[in-house]
């Protein structure tokens, strides 16, 4: 009997996109529903079902999961399909999809004593008009479980169940609002006290509200869809706070609600993100300074929304990229520099080493745009061709 699922993550419309949420009538109609658990011990182990709604896709298709470091994992349920696991992959792959528009896969997990805790991600492959799509489901963190005296650990049945929706007390969350004028303002988040390396993801529900996401705190994904912005970090990074930040149309933006989901003493948490806090004037209007001015290199343009791990991916580009909307496009730079040398030095770099189109060097003040030209003027740096 298939048991109850917990988890969802629908397919967005773009080759190399996810979303999680309500399916839309653009999407290719692929589901992916599975019951992991939030937490595994240490010598434990858990029977895990995966099932894929595949709707039209036929032929040549392989469905992969990559694990954290200390799970190992054998086939239970294959579907037809053959079955790899190496280097924390484990690969479902079809040479033709069977008829049934569902398949139920099943694996057997065990965590060994290097288990210490990570993000499961998972792809879809297939074929459509003699090109390969690959779809990425929305990741899944799994803790570390502290097992507790007299506890059954040979079956983790028990941690089927929503995540713990209690108050971190470690966690300080602070929403605020800066008032720009009558019709706009900038909406900030700033998140203390979570732990370095764990999963962490910020969704926002924006309650219709038009927004242009501004900070995105170095975060693994950033995407906007059905009318929520969500940030997602596989490993957050060793530092004491991250801050997200977007811009609303809007004078009161009251509706917006959120929460953030995160791994915090080896327990999966649920948090609410408070409404807002501070109600700020607007900041003086002053004269551009050198201060102000920074440089980044453009690697890719896009008309299709893609999030920076996915650029990373394709490019394989192990540095951060970052993506903003400018001019109808979606942009996507790497790199930070306040002297154009460094950031022309990099250019030559990534020309060299990695297959990005002809990247060249954008120029900023604050979240501003402005051309290499104005750049070197405020900051009065000289032309180096």
């Amino acid at each position: 009997m298939f048991v109850p699922f917990l988890f969802l993550s629908l397919l967005a419309a773009s080759s190399l996109g996810w979303v999680s949420g309500k399916l839309k009538s653009e999407h290719y109609g692929l589901v992916e529903e599975h019951d992991l658990p939030q937490s595994l011990a240490a010598g434990a182990s858990y029977q895990a079902t995966w099932s894929l709604d595949i709707h039209q896709t036929a032929g040549f298709a392989r469905f992969q999961i990559q694990f954290p470091a200390g799970i190992q994992v054998s086939p239970s349920q294959l579907e037809g399909a053959s079955f790899t696991f190496q280097d924390g992959k484990a690969k479902f792959i079809w040479t033709e999809l069977p008829p049934q528009r569902t398949l139920e896969l099943q694996l057997n997990m065990s965590a060994d004593d290097t288990f210490t805790g990570g993000v499961i991600t998972q792809w879809f492959s297939f074929i459509e008009d003699g090109s390969r799509k690959d779809v990425e489901f929305e990741p899944h963190p799994l803790a570390l479980a502290t097992e507790e005296k007299g506890s059954d650990t040979s079956s983790l049945a028990a941690q089927k169940n929503e995540p713990i929706q209690n108050d971190p007390k470690d966690i300080v969350i602070k929403r605020s609002w800066n008032s720009k004028g009558p019709s706009s303002g900038v909406m900030a988040i700033q998140i203390t006290g979570f732990e370095s390396g764990q999963f962490l993801k910020i969704t926002e529900i924006l309650g219709g509200l038009t927004i242009v996401p501004l900070e995105d705190g170095a975060s693994h994904i950033r995407d906007l869809f059905d009318n929520q912005l969500v940030y997602i970090w596989h490993t957050t990074p060793d530092v004491p706070m991250l801050r997200v930040s977007y811009e609303v149309a809007a004078l009161d933006p009251s509706s917006i609600t959120g929460t953030l989901a995160t791994i915090l003493h080896g327990e999966a948490v649920e948090h609410p993100i408070a409404p807002t806090e501070t109600i700020t004037s607007p900041p003086a209007v002053r004269e551009p300074n050198a201060s102000d001015i920074a440089f980044r290199l453009q690697v890719l343009a896009t008309h299709q929304p893609l999030s920076g791990s996915q650029v990373q991916r394709t490019y394989a580009y192990p540095g951060e990229v970052k993506r903003e909307k400018h001019q109808g496009w979606n942009k996507y730079t790497t790199g930070y520099f306040t002297a154009y040398k460094a950031a022309r030095d990099k250019r030559v770099e990534l020309r060299s080493s990695y297959l990005f189109p002809g990247p060249f060097v954008a120029a900023y003040n604050g979240q501003r745009r402005i051309t290499v030209q104005e750049a070197l003027l405020i900051s009065q740096q000289n032309w180096i061709r």
